[in-house]
């Protein structure tokens, strides 16, 4: 018999767009043999549109109800939320879904909060001494806190500004002159509550996708390989149809090398308690240091995405991995 399946996209925050381009994909993937898909839209007032019958909620009694009173109220049997930023890898989503007791592929709500946070993933690495890239953070521009700020750009010369509760380079800034560094601090703090001030690192950008493989073990990826020619990889240059930026699923390096950087992604995973899928990236640097730059409890699945295409690189079918994991949801 057929499980009900609920996607859930948008989300209505600054990178909607990507998640409905990542759900689509997601779309095509999942077995339609097996589940009955009803993909819904939520806009940035949380109203939600299911794409054949119009408005719609889910209900505490675990039923999407809808508008239009034509259309019975459907038993949901498992959520993929297939939402990049606010309200899916806040953690928001999630928290929802675990109080009406609704099974969904993915992170916990409170690891969920915990990785979108960038401060709070560095300091939860750094406690378990998994290195993370040299940074400091505040929380307002106060004199205090540009006095730190300086402080950490005479050490390190050249900078990023990060907003702490956003993705896709959203509220992030790149800072090599000391002129800048309070009216950049000021435009980061329009995304968020804490400003990250990270050292820029010369080297190598890599992706891992780590994932649970069909014997239900945790598996990393061969590292895929961001190659931006100097550029900063800003929202644009992520997903702009004349980004010049190139991706190697996968990136040359030794097999010494691979294993270190698998076996601290899986570390990193296991320790901060993710769930089913992540794409963990790193820096390595010229002088051979690795670094743990960000972690991504729901990455992308748009055609450039370097996720999936990991996945595949690792002599995993994506599809069958997914549905295994959907499948082992809807029990």
């Amino acid at each position: 018999m057929k499980k009900n399946l609920l996607l859930l996209a948008g989300g209505g925050s600054s990178e909607h767009e990507i998640s409905l381009k990542s759900a689509e994909y997601l779309k095509q993937q999942i077995d339609s043999e097996a589940f009955n898909i009803y993909y819904v839209i939520i806009d940035s007032n949380f109203m939600w549109n299911e794409e054949k019958h119009g408005d719609c909620q889910l209900n505490q009694n675990q039923h999407l109800s809808f508008a239009s009173e034509e259309n019975s109220p459907i038993k949901i049997d498992c959520v993929l939320p297939c939402i990049h930023g606010y309200p899916g890898e806040t953690g928001d989503i999630q928290s929802y879904l675990e109080l009406i007791n609704i099974p969904y592929l993915g992170t916990n709500s409170e690891a969920s909060k915990i990785c979108f946070n960038k401060v709070s993933t560095k300091l939860w690495l750094e406690n378990y001494s998994i290195a993370t890239t040299p940074f400091t953070f505040i929380d307002e521009v106060s004199s205090e806190n540009l006095n730190i700020a300086q402080e950490f750009f005479k050490v390190h010369k050249e900078v990023f500004i990060k907003a702490s509760n956003q993705g896709s380079s959203v509220g992030c800034y790149h800072c090599n002159n000391a002129d800048e560094l309070e009216s950049l601090l000021e435009k980061a703090f329009q995304f968020s509550h804490y400003v990250l001030i990270e050292k820029k690192i010369i080297g190598r950008e890599l992706e891992v996708a780590v994932y649970q493989d069909l014997n239900g073990k945790i598996r990393a990826s061969w590292p895929g390989e961001i190659l931006t020619n100097g550029n900063f990889y800003d929202y644009e240059e992520k997903y702009s149809t004349t980004s010049t930026t190139k991706v190697d699923v996968k990136a040359k390096l030794s097999n010494e090398l691979v294993s270190q950087i698998q076996s601290t992604a899986i570390r990193a995973f296991k320790k901060l308690n993710l769930s089913d899928i992540a794409r963990i990236d790193f820096f390595l640097t010229q002088e051979g240091l690795l670094y743990i730059n960000e972690i991504n409890t729901f990455p992308g699945h748009t055609d450039i995405s370097l996720f999936p295409k990991m996945v595949e690189g690792s002599g995993d079918k994506y599809s069958t991995i997914l549905n295994q994991i959907l499948r082992s949801l809807c029990k």
